[in-house]
């Protein structure tokens, strides 16, 4: 908070991505209940949902451009303005009657400015690394988390609220996107004089380019050397397989244990999912709570603790209180673990080379996500819900146990 009262740069960052973060949430939602008025809902909605994965597989590109790119202030802005101008069509075309083609047009837009926004954030990562000195890059990463993260679970409501509210007029609410993109552009144009000068130098950004695949491999190479970041990432993808199910799961098994319900299963399914959000805000608030001073082995320990303890909850269905504070524990572990990653990598990773690694960790971490999924929630369907927690509660336990010894072997960050 410090950082933001009193660095401009900084500042300025993150008033642009909160109001950017406040469009993407606003459509992300509303495009869903967009499709779900369609007369081809079922395939609409299908689509609307898969194509939120398709930037983030797409980040390692997206980071290869945000690091060739040398202007990147400019670039930052055009972004944006591209952003309000996509919008401002859609607010046009959406008036049309819904087919089929028109449909696919309206999901081209919300992938390209999708697409715009991971290549805007690979941008911002040296300006932080030179607007911030690097004893305070972590409590400046932890406090952009949890701003992103308020934005999302706040402005995903306000987007279901609103939309009722304007009787479903969805090109009003593109225009009002289309706004959120312009003020973000705004504020980067106000300062940018200050964002220009924390720019990489010229000398810096004109490394000799490598064409994209030549790119990737020595990103890859790079990673592969590292000894920390390959762990790390290792088990960044292991944990992600397991958390990304747990949502499902949780969603699937409340269907049959109404003992577990608050009020009812719309509203538990709602607490719950809300709980683990509230957990990694808080966590990425409170940076001096003394976790500061354990290692990241040690936090995602205690992560798959908090997972384990989750599996154990449903499996003896004793209390929906015991759920929702290991749910909280997980996202507020979560809330210190994501932003010393990134923090990581800021100081490990060359400048020319920082957007594309953190896009290989996104796109690694995201494959994971489909394969934790299909695993856990075939086995639910398949077999039984309990049969599908045992499963998970063993797999993290044994998880637990090889990342309690790797913890001992890896080297300390610094």
């Amino acid at each position: 908070m410090h950082d933001y009262l009193h660095n401009r740069g900084y500042r300025t960052l993150i008033t642009a991505s909160v109001l950017s973060g406040i469009g993407d949430s606003l459509y992300n939602i509303v495009f869903i209940i967009y499709a779900s008025t369609t007369p081809f809902k079922t395939l609409a909605v299908s689509l609307a949902s898969m194509a939120t994965f398709l930037p983030n597989l797409l980040s390692m590109v997206t980071g290869y451009w945000a690091d060739e790119t040398p202007r990147k202030t400019r670039w930052m802005i055009l972004t944006r303005l591209v952003q309000a101008a996509l919008f401002g069509v859609l607010a046009v075309v959406i008036t049309l009657p819904a087919t089929v083609p028109l449909f696919l047009l309206l999901l081209l837009v919300n992938i390209v400015s999708d697409t715009c926004g991971q290549y805007s954030n690979g941008l911002t990562l040296p300006l932080y690394k030179h607007l911030l000195p690097a004893s305070e890059l972590n409590a400046a990463l932890s406090f952009s988390t949890a701003a992103r993260t308020t934005v999302q679970t706040v402005f995903q409501g306000v987007g279901a609220t609103v939309i009722v509210l304007l009787n479903h007029n969805y090109a009003l609410f593109g225009l009002l996107n289309a706004a959120t993109f312009l003020l973000s552009a705004g504020a980067l144009i106000r300062q940018r004089r200050t964002l220009q000068a924390a720019e990489p130098k010229r000398a810096a950004a004109l490394h000799q380019r490598l064409p994209l695949i030549q790119s990737m491999r020595r990103t890859l190479a790079f990673l592969h050397h590292d000894r920390l970041l390959f762990i790390l990432i290792i088990f960044a993808l292991l944990i992600n397989m397991l958390m990304t199910a747990n949502a499902g799961m949780m969603s699937v098994t409340l269907l049959s244990t109404p003992n577990l319900w608050l009020s009812n299963y719309g509203y538990t399914v709602a607490v719950l999912s809300m709980t683990s959000s509230i957990g990694l805000i808080l966590g990425s608030l409170f940076a001096a709570d003394g976790l500061q001073k354990l290692s990241l082995m040690q936090l995602l320990a205690l992560s798959l603790g908090a997972e384990l303890l989750l599996a154990i909850a449903f499996l003896g269905q004793w209390s929906t209180g015991l759920i929702i504070g290991s749910l909280f524990i997980s996202g507020y572990l979560m809330g210190k673990i994501n932003p010393r990653i990134n923090t990581l990598l800021m100081m490990r990773v060359p400048e020319h080379q920082l957007a594309a690694m953190a896009g290989v960790v996104s796109m690694v971490t995201l494959i994971g996500a489909p394969i934790g999924q299909a695993v856990f929630l075939s086995i639910a369907n398949g077999i039984n819900p309990a049969a599908s927690w045992l499963a998970y509660g063993g797999s993290t336990a044994v998880l637990l146990i090889v990342t309690l010894i790797t913890a001992k072997k890896v080297p300390e960050e610094a």
